[in-house]
């Protein structure tokens, strides 16, 4: 009995001595109350930001205080997505300490939040004890599905998460967006696919929450008890939506006479039962503080006059013009023919669509996680939750007025929570994981396929008398670092050349070359044109179907004729006007492509080059070269009304043109 006391009092003595790992711990606040510059080091050195801009925080941003030094506060905030660590001078920041409650934190692990989450919002109940937090099953999996199952879902379309920063370093360089130093655009230019490590972080809950950026979690049905006509006047009041808009006769749900836009707000917003905050928010982050073709009514190239799209709901295309003109199409269709109807109806779609079908946070409506269906995305912008949640958290915190009123304040915020999610995400260069290489050339040998950064085998060959080759290397990201071999002998008829590339985190990619010696073969250019099935008459080749790609043409010339350099100065469709340049044997050519029919060059056959064809007859304007060869359709050497005549046949699938 004794000894088994003993035991018991040894045991509740170790328990004494270990730490409490969720004890209770301080946090320091900072609100900033007036324009500030960031320092690096008290007073001095600027920070700037990834883009090499100077950094200022405004009111009312808040950020962690980590200590003083004299007359600043050393902080840590997030910036752009950034997180930075900097100096402000103490006259331009409210300081207050909070305490934590760990048995609130530990009731937010029993509900299911990791410990870092837990942490994280134990913080925020502290300064906000009306806040309350559900945590939410990703996937419909207990614990939450795996993190990095549903980063690689969400990269596995490269269109599907795009980015419009001047940082490269945010872009991805998969297969299709990405290729020898030139990323793809998207969404009309100036948009580009996001790499998986940025994907990672901004689908990654653990970096957001802040009082500044928890509101991307915001549970966005209607509640009048927090979305008052003050927040949404405050979004709405430094755009041009602050102003009256007219409602002329006619207009579908929406009296003749000045209306305002905070009315119709508030009416979508309590009517659809969803949060009129997020739909003011959501307009201010898409159209803009001055508004864009879509809002202001003015049509497009004289299309759709009269007709609003505010959400952006249907406009997408692979052009500018497209993403206009299919955003107005989608407001025509749906009678959207003033301002009120286009907030009102729209809203409705927003609910219906997402709202009401769990996607009920800024994040869920960018990452669809919660039912697995990624496709099912309302933005691209791999940037919006975060960047509308701040917009909306400044609406809030000013509609207030006071920190005592703003603390006091309740929201419930729904945050996904994944299982395996391990170590902290960052945008941090150091940890960028690019390990594909910009440029690959080898001296005297042409490579089989041509160079692409997401393809990592070739081949290439050289005449039996070459002693070495030269490679040529060059990463994408300028932190990785390549093992360019350099000169290399070739002692052997076959050698196969690695070209290791180490991305700034340490993952590594490598590039296999396999260089053959064989003897050549002595054909011209235009010997090897036709060996492939092209002619050549002249300077002119053609027997080129419609429609070919002339990466295919490439192909074709490097698998027959292993020596031959092969190139043009278009990519895309073969069209007439383009050109071919060919080398072998110690002989260069460059030859002019004809499509016959396309007489104007874009590598189709329509009824521009019918009338070009007209025009020609009739002496309104003259075809020369290439294009006046690809006018002749018969082959007879005259461009007359029969060419005409079969042309038309053509387009309405009476007759079919030999390119041969």
């Amino acid at each position: 009995m004794k000894k088994f006391i003993s035991i018991i009092l040894i045991i509740f003595s170790f328990m004494l001595v270990l730490p409490n790992v969720y004890a209770s711990t301080t946090y320091r606040q900072g609100l900033v109350h007036t324009a500030s510059t960031i320092y690096s080091s008290p007073g001095s050195n600027q920070i700037k930001s990834d883009v090499g801009r100077a950094i200022y925080l405004y009111y009312p941003e808040a950020v962690e205080i980590l200590g003083e030094s004299g007359n600043y506060y050393q902080i840590r905030f997030l910036y752009n997505g950034f997180f930075y660590t900097g100096y402000i001078h103490k006259n331009n920041i409210y300081a207050n300490t909070y305490t934590t409650d760990d048995n609130y934190e530990n009731s937010l692990r029993n509900a299911g939040f990791p410990q870092e989450y837990a942490h994280k919002l134990a913080i925020l109940h502290a300064i906000h004890p009306n806040w309350t937090f559900t945590p939410s099953m990703t996937g419909g999996v207990s614990g939450g599905m795996d993190f990095y199952t549903a980063v690689n879902a969400e990269g596995s379309n490269v269109k599907r998460n795009l980015i419009s920063s001047g940082n490269t370093t945010l872009r991805s360089t998969a297969d299709g967006a990405y290729s020898n130093g030139k990323w793809t655009e998207y969404e009309g230019g100036g948009w580009y696919a996001a790499s998986k490590q940025t994907i990672a972080y901004y689908m990654d809950p653990r970096n957001f929450l802040d009082e500044s950026h928890i509101f991307m979690f915001e549970n966005l049905a209607y509640d009048s008890n927090t979305q008052s006509r003050d927040t949404v006047n405050k979004i709405l009041s430094s755009t041009y939506m602050a102003n009256a808009f007219y409602c002329y006769s006619g207009a579908n749900y929406c009296s003749e006479g000045y209306h305002n836009y905070l009315d119709s707000f508030m009416s979508a917003g309590t009517d659809k039962k969803v949060s009129p905050v997020h739909l003011s928010s959501r307009v201010v982050q898409e159209q803009g503080s001055s508004g864009s073709t879509l809002t202001l009514g003015n049509g497009y190239n004289g299309e759709y006059k009269g007709y609003y799209n505010f959400y952006n709901i249907g406009a997408t295309g692979t052009t500018s013009a497209n993403v206009i003109l299919n955003g107005l199409k989608f407001a025509y269709n749906h009678g959207w023919n003033n301002q009120h109807y286009a907030i009102y109806d729209g809203a409705g779609f927003l609910a219906s669509n997402y709202i009401y079908a769990n996607q009920n946070t800024r994040y869920y409506q960018k990452f669809n996680t919660v039912s697995l269906n990624y496709d099912h995305q309302y933005m691209q912008n791999i940037q919006a939750p975060y960047t509308e949640a701040y917009s909306t958290y400044t609406a809030y915190y000013k509609s207030y007025g006071s920190q005592s009123a703003w603390n006091s304040a309740g929201w419930n915020f729904i945050i996904p929570v994944y299982s395996n999610m391990g170590g902290s995400t960052s945008l941090d260069v150091n940890k960028n994981d690019d390990a594909t290489l910009s440029s690959l050339s080898i001296s005297g040998c042409n490579m089989n396929p041509s160079f692409q950064s997401s393809a990592y085998y070739y081949d290439c060959y050289v005449p039996t008398s070459t002693s070495s080759v030269n490679i040529t290397a060059y990463a994408t990201n300028a932190l990785a670092k390549v093992n360019n071999p350099g000169s290399v002998r070739l002692d052997t008829n076959d050698k196969t050349i690695d070209i290791v590339v180490t991305a700034a985190s340490g993952s590594t990619a490598t590039y296999k070359v396999n260089v053959h010696k064989i003897e050549t073969d002595g054909y011209s250019p235009s010997d090897i044109l036709n060996g492939i099935g092209m002619k050549v008459n002249g300077d002119i080749t053609y027997n080129i179907a419609l429609g070919t790609d002339v990466s295919n043409i490439i192909s074709g010339v490097q698998n027959s004729y292993r020596f031959a350099s092969v190139s043009s100065n278009i990519s895309g469709s073969a069209r007439t006007g383009a050109q071919l340049y060919l080398t072998n044997a110690g002989a260069s050519k460059t030859f002019v492509m004809v499509i016959y029919g396309d007489t104007i060059g874009d590598g189709n056959i329509s009824m521009k080059d019918l009338l070009v064809i007209k025009k020609h007859l009739v002496g309104a304007s003259t075809l020369s070269g290439a294009y006046l060869t690809a006018a002749d359709i018969n082959r007879d050497g005259v461009i007359d009304v029969k060419d005409l005549l079969l042309e038309k046949k053509y387009l309405v699938g009476q007759y079919t043109i030999n390119q041969g």
